[in-house]
């Protein structure tokens, strides 16, 4: 029985070897059409031998951190993210280009002193001021602006020929800070200007006179000389006084740079831009390194303190006549060129901050002007 069931098993193997070896491939069939040949791709930029590297600016050092840290301390990136909102549809795009770092590189773009309405805006960044990211290389630091400021307030009918150019300024010859006055100039809020070579009456509204004058930013002009009013001859001709450093010379000063001695983190110099230390003090004993007068040291303080009481008592004359409030603004009403010139120096030389600083003899002759259109002086 055993070897009959073997038998079986083997005829069973063989009928199956049979069946498989009968089994035939069919004839092959037509070939397909070809493929859509794919899009070539862009070459990639070289990485070792390359002139454009992340490592260029990316270095294994502190310094663009350093940097970075500074600019997160200063009035530009914390006042400036408080204040965006000005940057994105208000007052027809006139703030904006200060505003924002949308509007800024639109005005820079443009060629204008307007930086356009905008339905989002971002505060200002490395991007605002520096062409970051755009050849990868270390001319990336390079700064979008360094021509001249053709002045906003060259619009209106009475102030022309208004420019300010900081190449020509101590340790800024290539004009690195025209980049600042850009921004930093004044802004007329208003509609009417005041000539005070002419006689006669402005009507100035009680809504109108809240902002009217020079608006903010007046560093630029105190800095050249021009936008106020001196005498009534030519009274808006630009000054020959002009501020002898630039914005980066001191602003951006490595002589007192990273935190200042006393409470950690607060900056003084270099990205922060900021000039006063823990104490709320100026560093004048660096500024005194080349602010010499046939070899004895200029006091700065105390000619701060000298035109700060000048100006002052130029409040005092337009506060007593009516003209102005003690927060500093117009009270609406019919006001002479003269008086309205008057309060324009104040708020020129108030809205600088410097008290001297900038300008000393430009700003010492626009509040001694002021006081004399108002017959006080």
């Amino acid at each position: 029985m055993k070897r009959i069931n073997q038998i079986i098993c083997l005829v069973l193997m063989a009928f199956a070897i049979v069946l498989v070896s009968c089994t035939k491939e069919g004839p092959q069939g037509p070939p397909g059409t070809d493929g859509i040949d794919g899009v070539d791709g862009t070459d990639g930029t070289d990485g070792a031998n390359g002139n454009s590297t992340c490592m260029e600016c990316h270095k294994n050092d502190t310094d663009l951190k350093l940097k970075m840290n500074q600019f997160e301390h200063s009035a530009h990136f914390i006042e400036g993210a408080e204040h965006t909102g000005y940057g994105s549809n208000y007052a027809g795009g006139s703030c904006s280009m200060c505003h924002s770092h949308d509007g800024f590189k639109k005005a820079v773009d443009d060629g204008t002193n307007y930086g356009g309405i905008h339905d989002k805006v971002t505060p200002m960044s490395c991007y605002t001021c520096h062409k970051i990211h755009e050849t990868y290389t270390q001319d990336d630091y390079e700064l979008h602006y360094y021509t001249e400021v053709d002045l906003y307030l060259n619009e209106n009918d009475v102030f022309t020929d208004l420019v300010v150019d900081m190449t020509n300024q101590w340790s800024d010859p290539e004009g690195a800070s025209n980049t600042c006055a850009k921004c930093h100039q004044p802004r007329h809020r208003g509609d009417s200007q005041p000539d005070p070579s002419q006689s006669g009456t402005i009507d100035i509204s009680a809504g109108a006179a809240g902002h009217w004058g020079p608006h903010y930013g007046a560093q630029g002009a105190i800095f050249g000389g021009v936008g106020g009013y001196i005498g009534t001859t030519d009274p808006t001709a630009p000054s020959d006084d002009k501020g002898h450093h630039s914005c980066k010379s001191c602003h951006m000063s490595s002589k007192y740079v990273t935190p200042a001695t006393g409470n950690y983190g607060v900056y003084v110099g270099g990205h922060s831009m900021a000039l006063r230390n823990s104490d709320d003090e100026i560093p004048f004993d660096k500024c005194n390194e080349c602010h010499t007068d046939n070899g004895a040291t200029i006091d700065l303080n105390a000619m701060m303190v000298s035109t700060k009481a000048m100006l002052d008592l130029l409040g005092d004359d337009l506060m007593d006549a009516g003209i102005m409030d003690e927060e500093g603004h117009l009270i609406g009403g019919t006001w002479t060129h003269q008086q309205l010139a008057a309060y324009w120096n104040y708020a020129l030389v108030k809205n600088d901050g410097s008290y001297g600083i900038h300008n000393p003899h430009y700003i010492e002759d626009l509040i001694v002007a002021a006081r004399s259109y108002l017959g006080t002086n």
